[in-house]
């Protein structure tokens, strides 16, 4: 048992570059870190909540601007298990299955908290209705990619979103887009994955990291070395819709780039904590968003008021 342990917490220093005494013990109590029983979710559930001192940073500014206090409550309440004890769900829905579209997938990730599960179910739907060809894979509580040890990201705020493009990647699929639960199509989104296919990633931004440099935590910039000089010359990367073809070297660079700098956790620590990371690693890879996320996205109340905008594909809700 104590080599396991010592052995467990040297391999929690060496890789993930963060560790605290809970969090040592946290991990040190999990008998198997790909498949945790329900009492050890909620060990994981109770870190999230109790611990995490990296978060302080966060913590210190809702206080000062509690117009923060709805995202900072989502991270450190963020659930793995059901208001009933319900264990995470995976299921894999196929819709019109061609020959070009037998490699691709969808990825919908609900947590247990709030509404989200509901607004999973609603968009899978959708993406039926609308006539969408490939697989989607959903997820709803748990944490994307434990079968192959991410788990262990799962204390690192929204580092579900990579996990999943792991996990995809590792089961195979080519061409594989991230959707968010406040995403709706409007189309079957073939345009997104002919772009996917060709380019070998699909990215839009939301202006540049300058333009949201208030939301970015200096201490976030520090952990990347990223010098605030260079915001104004990097897209902020919109990470409600994501693709890549996972035959793409640029894919492999980016997935494997991410994940060293979210490993470190302190990069993911910031008001836009996956974006960040990901705009960074994407600019210093010199992998450049399509167009800007209000080309292809519209709100829900500007549904009647597209006749001007016939590159619209998708909608956002504002139900949270």
């Amino acid at each position: 048992m104590k080599k396991h342990l010592f052995v467990l917490l040297f391999t929690c220093k060496l890789l993930f570059s963060y560790t605290d005494q809970d969090l040592e013990e946290l991990w040190s109590s999990i008998t198997d870190i790909k498949n945790p029983t329900l009492i050890e979710y909620k060990l994981i559930e109770n870190y999230f909540k109790t611990s995490r001192p990296y978060l302080d940073n966060l913590r210190q500014r809702a206080l000062i601007n509690p117009g923060y206090n709805p995202r900072l409550n989502l991270i450190l309440n963020f659930k793995l298990l059901g208001p009933h004890n319900e264990m995470p769900l995976f299921e894999k829905h196929s819709f019109n299955i061609k020959q070009h579209s037998k490699n691709r997938c969808i990825l919908l990730f609900a947590s247990f908290n709030g509404i989200y599960q509901d607004k999973a179910r609603k968009l899978l739907a959708q993406l039926e209705k609308r006539g969408y060809s490939g697989h989607v894979l959903l997820r709803i509580g748990g944490f994307p990619n434990t079968e192959n040890g991410d788990l262990t990201l799962s204390h690192i705020p929204y580092a579900f979103k990579l996990a999943f493009l792991r996990e995809a990647k590792s089961l195979g699929y080519k061409e594989v887009l991230w959707l968010d639960t406040a995403i709706h199509p409007l189309t079957n989104l073939e345009t997104i994955f002919q772009e996917i296919k060709k380019t070998g990633y699909f990215f839009t931004s939301v202006g540049s990291l300058q333009d949201n440099a208030e939301n970015h935590l200096p201490e976030a910039a520090v952990a990347l070395n990223l010098n605030t000089n260079l915001y104004p010359q990097i897209p902020h990367i919109s990470s409600g819709i994501l693709g890549l073809n996972m035959a793409s070297p640029k894919a492999h660079a980016l997935l494997d780039t991410w994940y060293e700098e979210t490993i470190k956790v302190y990069p993911n620590v910031s008001w836009f904590p996956e974006e960040l990371s990901l705009s960074t690693v994407a600019f210093r890879l010199n992998m450049k968003p399509y167009n800007w996320f209000g080309h292809f996205v519209c709100s829900e109340s500007e549904l009647g008021e597209l006749k001007n905008r016939p590159s619209v594909i998708l909608y956002l809700d504002s139900k949270r």
